[in-house]
């Protein structure tokens, strides 16, 4: 009788080993199913950095400091443009005369006083070059802050996206741990093969290969973040209800005109073309040559006379200002052209973000979905394994397929939300610090 018990008690043993092998697979497929079973979460809360974290992490990124230390020398250019080029000269000159009969030696001298004029128009044209040329520098700044923060965006989600693989794997790597126990259990029991037992080990083995790699990818991901940016920090895990945001409501067409007018690049173009332009018309004024008008004192024969006069000069154009004004011209229309180049550039940048978007955001729903009948799927494998109507063969089957499924539907979702958020950043809704 108490063989009896003993044989029950051993068979019992891989049963309710395997009933805990269910609600570990359950348990595994519920964790990798709430990265997307969902209300949408407002970005920033708990996916991205604090604002004035990211402020500070780009006003100290060495690409911008060095943009403001270049905004300071054009700064400085345009104070010199708009105060010209023209400078008081002052001239003197000393002589001797010496006169034969009756023999005689004077001292003389000329003390002059000259300086060119700016006329044709050509102190205002230089003050609005000043002008335009401010401007660019302040949006080469503004250019390179925004150039940092897609930076700090892109780094941020790579490695969000590695420590939500990592997870899936260190999930995949439990269950695999689990089975591999059961199965001894079981094979101690004598109801599973020996087999079974090294295919339970090789999927552990591996699981854990896999979770080193994946590892391994988000140290090296949060490495590259900090070096670049420290003091940023690295990313947490993602909110249990997070999911994709909805498209904007506003129509594309409309978010296409926002998105090109209001990009740093693009008015940096147009910035430039009218500084070209300027600069094209400010060097056809020089083919009017400027005066230059002066007043002298000259003392002769010792003192004896004294001549006070003004002078007057003009230098003769030469076919070298016609040529340097067709340059400029040149380089006015080839601003013209790249303005446009890069505005169609960034519209086509644009469609491929917004429709990007698109589908990258009905991937994730989908994969959220996938991801719910397979959890299905591998919750019934489980049960007929217990009941002994499939071996480990499938259930392995399965729930590589469930590790599978977890991986995409996670990565899904960080693309998606990568997606969403690149595009509110390059709109201006996030991280404006044009400021």
């Amino acid at each position: 009788m108490s063989r009896v018990n003993s044989k029950n008690a051993m068979r019992a043993a891989p049963a309710f080993a395997v009933l805990a092998a269910i609600s570990a697979i359950s348990a595994i497929a519920a964790i990798s199913g709430t990265a997307l079973a969902q209300v949408a979460t407002p970005a920033g809360t708990g996916m991205l950095p604090a604002e004035a974290v990211v402020r500070d992490a780009v006003s100290q990124s060495p690409d911008v400091q060095m943009a403001e230390a270049r905004r300071d020398a054009v700064l400085a250019r345009a104070d010199g443009i708009r105060a010209g080029t023209a400078e008081t000269v002052v001239r003197a000159i000393g002589q001797g005369r010496q006169v034969r009969s009756p023999s005689e030696r004077h001292a003389e001298g000329q003390l002059a006083l000259e300086r060119p004029l700016r006329l044709w128009g050509k102190a205002d044209a230089d003050g609005a070059l000043a002008d335009a040329t401010v401007e660019s520098g302040q949006l080469a700044v503004m250019d390179a802050r925004h150039e940092v923060s897609r930076q700090i965006l892109a780094l941020w989600f790579g490695a969000l996206r590695a420590q939500q693989v990592r997870l899936a794997a260190q999930g995949n790597d439990g269950l695999a741990a689990e089975l591999a126990a059961i199965t001894a259990r079981r094979v101690q029991a004598g109801d599973a093969a020996r087999m079974d037992h090294e295919l339970s080990l090789a999927e552990r083995a591996r699981t854990a290969a896999a979770l080193a790699s994946a590892r391994s990818a988000e140290a090296a991901a949060q490495a590259e973040l900090r070096a670049r940016f420290p003091g940023l920090g690295a990313p947490g895990a993602l909110p249990a209800d997070m999911r994709p945001h909805g498209l904007p409501d506003d129509p594309a067409e409309a978010l296409r005109s926002r998105y090109v007018e209001d990009s740093h690049e693009f008015r940096l173009a147009q910035s430039e073309e009218t500084q070209a332009l300027r600069q094209a018309r400010r060097t056809d004024l020089e083919r009017r040559p400027d005066p230059t008008v002066g007043m002298f004192v000259t003392v002769e024969r010792g003192g004896a006379e004294r001549i006070a006069g003004v002078s007057v000069s003009m230098p003769l154009g030469s076919a070298h200002r016609r040529s340097a004004a067709l340059a400029a011209a040149a380089d006015a229309e080839a601003a013209a052209r790249r303005r446009l180049a890069v505005e169609r550039r960034i519209g086509a940048e644009f469609e491929v973000l917004y429709r990007g978007l698109e589908g990258k955001r009905a991937a994730a729903l989908a994969q959220a979905e996938a991801l719910a009948l397979q959890r299905s799927a591998a919750a019934r494998t489980a049960r007929a394994y217990t009941a002994g109507e499939t071996g480990l063969g499938e259930l392995l089957m399965i729930r590589r397929a469930l590790a599978d499924t977890t991986l995409a539907e996670r990565v899904a979702l960080v693309d998606a939300l990568e997606a969403d958020s690149r595009l509110r950043l390059d709109l201006h809704r996030m991280w404006d610090f044009d400021d």
